[in-house]
């Protein structure tokens, strides 16, 4: 009973939209998003025992019944369970469950997700990319970003290979705006000022910036 009790407990816990953050094996030194790595782009959210899942740049998203047994979230009747969609692992285990982050571990691989609080939300919706330039702040990094379309940007400070084009996809859910990049971890887009958009993304904290239109 106590561990029927502990597993509906945590799987209202669960309750909420997550976003990813960063990823790291057991035996990492650095436990962070690391600038220039390629981050791993998904939002989840959890609905009394429902998810959605979404998952940049690869077209999946899904919805589907899930229950959580112990620290082990399995498919909703199914022996396994993998929000990523990778049948090699038996199950998804949640190692820990916070109230703000959350550790999806497979072997000694970890993904960690952080929870959107409403304050998160856009308050102006009417932000637009495609054919405009950004000035683009980033820890110690500063990037020149121009949204040439609906899903290509070029930057001036990135490149892979020889090329300086990049994917991006805008996501709307649940009233959270996302900007999704190939290079960047995600941007959580809060609301714009004159040519000044405020946002944040994830590492192992919150951190706020602003995108600065330029011409």
């Amino acid at each position: 009973m106590t561990f029927i009790l502990t597993s509906c407990q945590n799987e209202k816990k669960l309750n909420g939209t997550w976003i990813s953050s960063y990823k790291f094996a057991d035996n990492d030194t650095i436990k962070d998003y690391v600038v220039g790595d390629f981050p791993f782009n998904e939002l989840i959210t959890f609905d009394n025992g429902t998810f959605n899942y979404k998952e940049f740049n690869y077209g999946n998203e899904r919805t589907e019944k899930f229950e959580l047994k112990g620290k082990n979230l399995v498919d909703f009747g199914n022996d396994y369970f993998v929000i990523a969609g990778n049948e090699y692992y038996e199950s998804e285990m949640i190692d820990p469950l916070t109230k703000d982050s959350i550790v999806f571990k497979n072997y000694n691989q970890n993904r960690v997700y952080k929870r959107l609080v409403d304050s998160l939300k856009n308050r102006t919706p009417e932000i637009k990319f495609t054919g405009k330039k950004f000035i683009r702040n980033f820890r110690k990094w500063t990037d020149t970003i121009q949204f040439i379309n609906d899903s290509v940007y070029i930057s001036n400070s990135w490149k892979f290979g020889n090329s300086d084009h990049f994917m991006w996809e805008r996501a709307n859910h649940n009233g959270f705006d996302i900007l999704f990049t190939e290079n960047y971890a995600p941007f959580i887009l809060k609301k714009q000022i004159g040519n000044e958009i405020f946002i944040s993304t994830f590492g192992n904290t919150k951190e706020d910036y602003i995108l600065k239109e330029i011409e």
